[in-house]
């Protein structure tokens, strides 16, 4: 199982795909900073609603707010991660080792754990990096930058990390169902861009009307509704239930990957 992960790992390191999506979300964070520039430090003076308090003065910049505007809300970040999830998935598939190394292994479970495993590794770097350059950026470059808050911070990371994992899971076993990239990618883009949310909105406002209950909103329990609308000043019932939809989409995603691994032909 180890080398599997090494295998995969070292073919990370060595993809073209790799550098250009890395030399993308560079690209895409700076233009997040430039927006973040002028929507806070507001250079233009333009007239921003929300972001002005009583006091007639820009509202600070937090740690949180650039996480969530830079990393969260950043449907490039999203999309970017969402198409390196695809290629890697399918990457044995379309180069055609996937059936040297199935036929390799009796049990195929610890195949999909290894490479599995290496996703999340290489989701979990970029997320972490990323992060860190967001906030780097933010306190360079935007004056309205304020230190402060680093409970919240963390709390926020982690859940959003773990909302992106399920995220990353869920792409993965689409990927694997469809052994084509094409299933992914768009799972990904619609995501990112809202349109399922939208779509879940519709559809439970449509329920509510019918039942005539607001006890169960079905887009509390969809996974891009509850990634899209996490924010650190929920309170702890919203944050658990967030905590525990990921978790359960992750743990589904994963059993019918290496439910699809069990079956004995290998389409390539």
């Amino acid at each position: 199982m180890f080398n599997i992960f090494r295998m995969h790992m070292y073919r990370v390191s060595r993809a073209k795909s790799t550098i250009i999506l890395s030399v993308l979300l560079i690209c895409f964070l700076f233009f997040g900073i430039g927006i973040a520039y002028l929507i806070y430090d507001n250079p233009l003076n333009m007239s921003l609603g929300t972001l002005v308090g009583s006091s007639g003065v820009l509202m600070q910049y937090r740690a949180t707010d650039a996480h969530q505007f830079l990393v969260q809300g950043n449907d490039a970040f999203l999309i970017l991660t969402t198409i390196f999830a695809v290629i890697f998935t399918n990457c044995d598939f379309t180069r055609g080792f996937a059936k040297n190394t199935y036929s390799m292994f009796e049990k195929r479970r610890p195949l999909v754990f290894a490479k599995w495993s290496a996703l999340i590794s290489c989701v979990t770097g970029v997320y972490i990096v990323y992060s860190f350059l967001a906030l780097a950026l933010s306190a360079i470059c935007v004056s309205t930058f304020t230190l402060g808050g680093w409970g919240a911070y963390f709390k926020s990371w982690i859940i959003v990390y773990i909302c992106l994992v399920a995220l990353v899971t869920m792409v993965f076993w689409i990927t694997s169902l469809f052994k084509s990239p094409t299933g992914g990618m768009v799972i990904g883009i619609l995501v990112a861009t809202g349109i399922f949310t939208t779509a879940e909105l519709i559809l439970s406002f449509a329920i509510v009307k019918i039942t005539g209950s607001e006890k169960f909103i079905l887009a509390e329990y969809c996974m891009d509704y509850v990634f899209k609308m996490y924010n650190v000043d929920m309170g702890t019932a919203d944050t658990v239930r967030t905590i525990v939809v990921a978790l359960a989409y992750m743990t589904l995603a994963l059993v019918m990957s290496v439910f699809l691994s069990d079956k004995k032909d290998v389409k390539i």
